[in-house]
């Protein structure tokens, strides 16, 4: 789990760094603004699909 995990804090950690608000285009800054809430997005939705599918799997294994 720990290889799992590290490129996950990877990924947050290079997400915070982001700052939109320095980038000078307006458009862009938007766009990155968006995407990034997608991100975080899709982040929470695989976490928890996640919790789900471990609860799924502590289910099946119960007699």
């Amino acid at each position: 789990m720990t290889q799992e995990s590290s490129p996950q804090k990877l990924v947050e950690t290079l997400l915070q760094s982001i700052d939109p608000s320095a980038i000078a285009d307006e458009s862009l800054r938007r766009t990155v603004s968006i995407l990034l809430n997608l991100i975080e997005q899709l982040q929470a939705e695989t976490r928890e699909f996640g919790v789900r599918e471990s609860k799924i799997k502590t289910r099946k294994q119960s007699p």
